[in-house]
């Protein structure tokens, strides 16, 4: 069971697992290893909030600005997001070395 599994129990269905196994939050695709990310500064509602508030790109964009300020603390362990789209066009993030590693979530924005 994914983490986002859990979490989404208690948020009415708002966080589900897409059919490529990456968390689909509301309309934003987030990789796992983003997703974890994530998840160490934001609860999983205020994820969901912000997703409904500002829409997926937004929301995506956001993110990515957030985990790439020289001042974050090393709760990411050095790593930052980047903007992606996933298989089935949605826009998505992927943490920076997934994308090297093969694309996991598609194509780089």
């Amino acid at each position: 069971m994914k983490l986002w599994e859990l979490h989404a129990a208690n948020l009415d269905g708002a966080i589900r697992t897409t059919p490529d196994g990456e968390a689909d939050v509301a309309g934003l695709v987030l990789s796992e290893k983003a997703y974890l990310l994530v998840v160490r500064d934001l609860r999983p509602a205020e994820l969901v909030a912000m997703v409904r508030r500002d829409g997926p790109q937004k929301a995506a964009e956001a993110l990515v600005a957030r985990f790439a300020r020289p001042s974050q603390p090393p709760a990411g362990g050095g790593r930052g997001l980047v903007l992606a789209r996933s298989r089935v066009g949605y826009p998505g993030i992927a943490r920076d070395d997934e994308l090297a590693e093969g694309g996991l979530m598609g194509r780089r924005l």
